[in-house]
């Protein structure tokens, strides 16, 4: 029971408010769909540290390749190939403090989703804020916003 109630408090202090978006750069025209796919980083247009690049990397593993029934295998039916447009880990002191006023956290991926004869078919991309939250919430909350859209358009445009 004690354990049961670390973990719920643990979670509520990293939740946060977090909201997403999807802005579809160059749309998908062509009826190609997979079964696998494989998700690559491309150097990002601006800085972010490493820390954030591996939460990043093993999300979009976890979105795409995890869970009971994985939305795509391993392999080379589509590239997934993405990186950091914008990138603003905001103040956790400052959500926490002012509750959401200020300390905002921003991220934005851009996607571009690539056929095995190197088309790119569709740009898309995933924007997460994080406005607040218990004691801040954390940046991360935003990461997983951003690729859950990613990976949600990926599976109604490209799951076979």
């Amino acid at each position: 029971m004690k354990k049961i109630l670390l973990s719920c408090a643990a979670a509520l202090t990293l939740s946060a408010c977090a909201n997403s978006a999807l802005i579809v750069e160059d749309p998908n025209t062509t009826s190609y769909r997979t079964d696998s796919a494989t998700i690559v980083y491309d150097e990002s247009r601006v800085a972010v540290d490493a820390d954030n690049v591996s939460y990043t990397q093993n999300k979009m593993e976890e979105a795409f390749f995890g869970g009971d029934t994985p939305l795509f295998q391993k392999g080379d039916g589509i590239t997934v190939r993405y990186r950091y447009v914008a990138f603003d880990e905001g103040s956790r002191l400052g959500r926490y403090m002012l509750g959401g006023i200020t300390g905002g956290s921003k991220v934005l991926l851009e996607v571009d989703f690539v056929n095995p004869e190197g088309e790119v078919l569709s740009t898309v991309r995933g924007e997460g804020t994080v406005s607040g939250g218990f004691m801040g919430g954390s940046n991360k909350s935003g990461i997983d916003k951003a690729v859950d859209e990613v990976a949600d358009y990926a599976a109604a445009e490209y799951h076979n």
